[in-house]
């Protein structure tokens, strides 16, 4: 009987050896998962808040307004999302996100459009993989500041003899095919423009 006994115990303490640390590791991952829910929960808010305000910095430096409506749209290229600029209740422009692949990589641009379809301005956004001192050069104000003013199918002239009334911008130089991209992304942002200002009644009150 007494042997019986000990081998009860012993099997219950083999056990015990076995599921304590699980039971402690199980508790262990609820604690950990629960306090990362609540940082998600408590942080969501302020990142989201955070992204809109980036947004809105960026934009302002494009068009001045009173706020940033983003709107969906229909459009002969596909469903798209961009941002109406109002100030003192009317729509002075609309500001779109468009992208192009330049030499190394992805070309973010963003364009900002009046309601007679002229650019306002452009900001690139992002061209982090073209080649440094060279397709990295798109990024300088006072190449990208070309664009102001011009609209319709905007083409890119090597040499530095485009025309701004014939809708030309220089190239930068050694980097044809970067400032082709932001090229083609920033018309492609006033071909957005065209069918949702000219197609639609954008002009009118947006709320």
């Amino acid at each position: 009987m007494k042997e019986l006994l000990n081998k009860i115990a012993a099997y219950y303490k083999k056990i015990s050896d076995i599921v304590t640390p699980t039971a402690v590791l199980a508790i262990i991952c609820v604690v950990v998962t629960l306090a990362l829910s609540s940082t998600n929960l408590l942080t969501e808010g302020k990142i989201k808040a955070l992204a809109i305000e980036t947004q809105n910095k960026a934009m302002s430096k494009l068009i001045e307004a009173d706020e940033y409506h983003e709107l969906p749209a229909k459009t002969s290229y596909g469903d798209i999302t961009y941002n109406a600029a109002i100030k003192d209740g009317d729509t002075i422009g609309c500001i779109f996100v468009t992208e192009a692949n330049g030499y190394g990589g992805t070309i973010s641009v963003m364009t900002a459009v009046d309601m007679d379809c002229n650019i306002i301005a452009v900001e690139i956004l992002a061209a982090a993989d073209e080649t440094p001192g060279l397709g990295q050069n798109v990024t300088k104000p006072d190449w990208y500041g070309q664009f102001a003013g011009l609209k319709d199918d905007i083409t890119v002239i090597k040499g530095g003899s485009a025309n701004a009334e014939n809708n030309e911008i220089n190239a930068v130089t050694g980097a044809t095919i970067s400032s082709k991209a932001v090229t083609a992304a920033v018309n492609q942002a006033l071909d957005y423009a065209k069918e949702i200002i000219v197609n639609t009644e954008v002009k009118g009150d947006e709320s």
